[in-house]
């Protein structure tokens, strides 16, 4: 389980090996129950899933499916403008169509670092210069725990 660039450590230990050359592709089917990825980036190529931006400005083209090796729920907040939900959407769409143990739940009305109780702040110098806003959201805070709980009491039996 990670938060942000811990959550696109999850989605990245989670990807079924597409091929022999992948040198931790024994530890990812051995070593994974569930894992959960809070606001992470699914932009990244993971496997066999990738996205590339278009010609228009803002657009992305998504490829291939997200395979993971075991039960993956992704929470992420629809104003995240650090690491935005509609490619994890995508992503989450795409690897369920395709039969894959991928749940996906976006808070209306949070950002990046929704699960804290710090006010929202905006930084133009994050994401590279281009900005991006974080801070607390409690009741998607609240909620994000009981997805927790819930999520980790069907997927891991003591």
């Amino acid at each position: 389980m990670g938060g942000s660039h811990g959550g696109w450590s999850a989605l990245a230990a989670m990807y079924a090996p597409i091929d022999a050359s992948d040198v931790l592709a024994d530890a990812r089917r051995n070593g994974f129950a569930a894992a959960i990825a809070l606001y992470p980036s699914c932009e990244p190529r993971y496997g066999a899933w990738s996205t590339a931006n278009t010609a228009t400005p803002g657009e992305a083209r998504y490829t291939g499916v997200y395979q993971p090796i075991a039960p993956l729920l992704i929470l992420t907040g629809e104003k995240d403008d650090w690491t935005p939900a509609e490619p994890c959407r995508q992503l989450a769409e795409r690897s369920r169509a395709a039969g894959h143990p991928v749940e996906i739940k976006i808070y209306s009305d949070a950002h990046h670092a929704f699960d804290n109780d710090r006010p929202l702040r905006y930084v133009a110098q994050r994401k590279n210069g281009l900005g991006a806003t974080t801070g607390g959201n409690p009741a998607a805070w609240a909620d994000a725990r009981q997805q927790v709980s819930a999520f980790f009491a069907r997927h891991l039996k003591l």
